[in-house]
């Protein structure tokens, strides 16, 4: 997973400080959120001066902006890879079984790649909080990631579940599924402190992973006994 996103390849000495400013920005903006955070702290993380970020971005909000593009092209590839499995297997006679391994696949990928990369984690924070404080981006953040990947995970799982994928019901599902990953982005220190971890690594990172495997097992297992349960009926 390449998430190096915040660089040029051979950068110049203006790239190199465009670079320093957008990666404190992102670690100040996931921290805190735009408005938490002054120009001068950016600076000062970045080893730059405070006219920079003027200079560069015409501001705060405009560093901002440049950091939200950088979590939109990141969360972007990853819609795409999730798009191109689903479109690589949507014929009509895809089974139950394989859209399960679909969705375990496409959900064990961005556990891994968010739990174990230090800079993933601060994109997903990042979209997290714009879900939870939205800004005038989240509407170009929604279009281009959020929508689209919320919209293969619902008519993925609606394979699994017999629903229609643009029904309510599936959507909220879809939104369920998404929403057990987004917890150890959110909820990221108190299962570290649960658990006595000091961070994830790769080991704890598939820990997680397998346990959401786990859960979506119980929950096709949960709909079997249910169709069971409806047909002695």
């Amino acid at each position: 997973m390449n998430i190096d996103l915040l660089h040029e390849t051979t950068p110049s000495r203006a790239d190199t400080a465009k670079a320093r400013l957008l990666e404190a920005g992102l670690q100040c903006f996931a921290d805190r959120g735009p408005d938490g955070v002054t120009i001068r702290e950016i600076a000062r993380l970045a080893g730059q001066n405070s006219a920079s970020i003027a200079y560069y971005f015409g501001g705060k909000e405009g560093l901002y902006l440049a950091v939200l593009e950088a979590v939109t092209r990141f969360f972007r590839s990853q819609v795409m890879e999730a798009q191109s499995a689903w479109d690589g297997q949507q014929d009509a006679a895809l089974s139950r079984g394989q859209a399960v391994g679909l969705l375990k696949r496409i959900q064990r990928a961005f556990a891994l790649g968010i739990l174990t990369d230090a800079k993933a984690a601060q994109f997903a924070l990042l979209m997290v909080r714009e879900q939870t404080q939205p800004t005038s981006a989240f509407e170009d953040l929604y279009r281009e990631t959020v929508e689209p990947l919320h919209r293969v995970l619902s008519h993925i799982l609606a394979r699994v579940t017999g629903d229609d994928p643009e029904s309510p019901r599936a959507v909220l599902r879809a939104h369920a599924l998404i929403g057990q990953l987004q917890s150890f982005v959110m909820a990221r220190e108190t299962l570290l402190r649960r658990m006595g971890w000091d961070g994830y690594d790769a080991a704890r990172a598939a820990e997680v992973a397998d346990m959401l495997s786990e859960n979506f097992d119980i929950f096709v297992a949960g709909l079997q006994a249910e169709a069971r349960e409806d047909t002695r009926a």
